[in-house]
């Protein structure tokens, strides 16, 4: 379009020129070549004959051709720079003649001194004529070479035409084929996010399901509307080991599939087949079968494709895909298909390793639940013989058996000590198990987190001092307060600052009660936090973890104890919504925390 458009207005260009500025030019040459003539012819007269007619008709031809002169200048202007020189010369040239011929109009001279004096002015006259048809030859050039660049133009604008004409066939043709081949392109696009799609679809539908004969089902309904087919089915190997295995029809869905439960050996079968090799096969012709299996028990026409299920070391069956006419899958639909065979064995592994994982939990729950059984039967069997051992150690120590001596009564009191240690570990060993299989009543109740530490500080500031320690309790006036049960969060606490006091030989312990947000399953929460902080000996990282289980002691001196209190306390504070954690650097003590949810989700609990 713009090569067209730059000709045409070229062309335009050159006609405006020739048809405004040249042609009118050329006549005004003309005209000013006629005018001239006709003021010699009537200077000429008035000088011979003194008429005075003949000097106006002068002087009116004077003042067009002065005007002619005026225009050709300003044409020439508009035309070229050598143009304008010649006219600006050609005025000046007529300018001097007429000047000549006013002063011997003016002088009045005689008829003699006019004769001589036509000579010369008959030489000024022919000057000008030359400059005239010189200016009338150079436009007459001009407008020669502007209607030869039109006609060149001309040409030129056919022929490119002619190729732009051809270009645009040629493009537009182009742009036809481009076409056609983004709607190809489209449509395979298309189809192939359809099947993303529904291989997507069928993945999550395959994720789901959770046991064996469901994994089976949604494997044969997502493989026939993946594959475009008629029906499908899956063979799954069975059969005990020593004996002869079986193929059995376990899924169907669609039309002209075998019957549910149809059942034949497995040796000499498509399925037996295509696990060994581990490869899809297509059957191109149903009425044409050379194996066995429930497929010949359709008895119709048409191709399938038979796809191994599970992997190569545990083969678990076959997928049928069939279609109503021979020959009719593709490339595609095999490969398609043959995505479902790994869809399978991902699917039967998944459901394989949950029961797997449900067996093992229903062990370890029978475990957990025959040791708490053992742990409740011990201590209800074990704790009334120690209960009586220690009344009569009491009875003793009263003196009704008579009279004792200082070092008898010293030796029945740490008896009582070691009697009343064993009753406290039965007692956790009591409590430990009802926290682990949740057997643990649980109050709900508001519970003043700064009360509770200012009372639990008084209580252990005695036991503190007698270790020669200082215990600093930091809580507001109104401190926060969260809903739990007030005797569980004051057990775990109490546990804590007893441990603190236990292994911190020298030095100070702080209790601080504060509202913290925290984290639960990923999303922040509100709560609050008890601290209790100690100057001891700390506890190395890889030790951290290890104090919070099962008789998990660290080797700390004389410190008695059975590890069972971390552990129990973890527990509570797990069946109350919360968590305890540790902070700790070995030298420089060791800072336990107790984190709370405001309100307690009895989910949770």
């Amino acid at each position: 379009m713009a090569i067209p458009a730059r000709q045409t207005w070229r062309i335009t260009q050159l006609l405006r020129e020739s048809t405004r500025v040249l042609a009118p030019a050329r006549l005004l040459v003309e005209k000013l070549q006629a005018g001239l003539a006709r003021e010699f012819v009537a200077v000429q007269g008035y000088a011979l004959s003194g008429d005075v007619a003949q000097l106006a008709r002068y002087r009116a031809s004077a003042d067009e051709d002065e005007r002619r002169l005026a225009a050709i200048e300003r044409l020439a202007a508009r035309f070229d720079a050598a143009s304008a020189d010649r006219a600006r010369a050609l005025r000046t040239r007529i300018g001097g003649w007429r000047r000549f011929n006013d002063s011997l109009v003016a002088q009045g001279a005689s008829p003699a001194r006019v004769v001589a004096a036509l000579g010369e002015e008959q030489s000024r006259y022919d000057a000008s004529l030359r400059a005239i048809a010189l200016l009338s030859s150079d436009l007459a050039a001009a407008a020669a070479a502007r209607d030869n660049q039109v006609r060149a133009l001309e040409h030129l604008s056919i022929a490119s035409n002619a190729v732009l004409v051809l270009a645009a066939l040629v493009a537009m043709s182009g742009v036809a084929a481009l076409t056609i081949q983004e709607r190809k392109l489209t449509a395979t696009l298309r189809q192939r996010v359809d099947e993303e799609a529904a291989l997507r679809e069928a993945a999550e539908s395959l994720g789901s399901a959770y046991t064996v004969d469901e994994v089976t089902q949604r494997i044969v309904n997502a493989a026939l509307d993946t594959v475009a087919g008629r029906g499908a089915f899956v063979e799954r190997i069975e059969g005990e080991p020593g004996k002869e295995s079986s193929v059995v029809v376990r899924a169907v869905a669609g039309s002209g599939v075998p019957p549910l439960e149809t059942a034949c050996a497995l040796a000499g079968s498509y399925t037996e087949r295509v696990t060994r090799s581990g490869e899809p096969v297509v059957l191109d012709d149903l009425s044409n079968l050379q194996l066995s299996g429930a497929i010949r028990a359709m008895a119709s026409a048409g191709s399938a494709i038979v796809v191994p299920l599970g992997s190569s070391v545990e083969p678990t069956g076959a997928l049928f895909v069939v279609s109503s006419a021979a020959g009719r899958f593709r490339d595609g639909d095999v490969a398609r298909a043959g995505i479902f065979g790994h869809l399978a064995a991902l699917a039967y592994e998944k459901v394989g390793l949950l029961e797997e994982a449900h067996e093992r939990r229903r062990v370890l729950e029978r475990v957990i639940q025959s040791r708490s059984r053992l742990m409740r039967g011990f201590s209800h069997d074990v704790k009334n013989p120690i209960g009586a051992a220690d009344g009569f150690a009491e009875l003793l120590s009263l003196g009704v058996y008579g009279e004792l001596s200082a070092e008898q009564r010293g030796s029945i009191d740490r008896m009582r000590r070691s009697i009343r240690t064993a009753l406290s570990l039965i007692d956790d060993l009591h409590e430990l198990a009802r926290a682990e299989t949740g057997n643990l009543a649980l109050a709900r109740e508001p519970v003043d987190l700064a009360a509770l530490a200012r009372a639990l500080g008084e209580e252990y500031h005695a036991a503190a001092h007698g270790r020669g320690l200082s215990l600093l309790v930091e809580a507001e006036d109104e401190g926060p307060t969260v809903e739990s049960d007030r005797a569980r969060v004051r057990q775990i606490v109490a546990n804590l600052l007893s441990n603190a006091i236990k292994y911190t030989p020298q030095g100070s312990i702080s209790v601080r009660a504060r509202h913290r947000a925290g984290r639960s399953d990923g999303e922040e929460c509100d709560g609050a936090v008890l601290e209790v902080s100690d100057t001891g000996a700390g506890i190395a990282a890889e030790k951290q973890d290890y104090i919070f289980e099962e008789f998990g002691r660290l080797g700390t001196g004389d410190a008695t104890g059975a590890g069972l209190g971390l552990a129990i306390s973890n527990l509570l504070a797990q069946r109350l919504g919360g968590r305890i954690s540790v902070r700790s650097e070995v030298g420089r003590g060791s800072t336990f925390t107790l984190w709370l949810p405001m309100r307690r989700d009895e989910s949770s609990a």
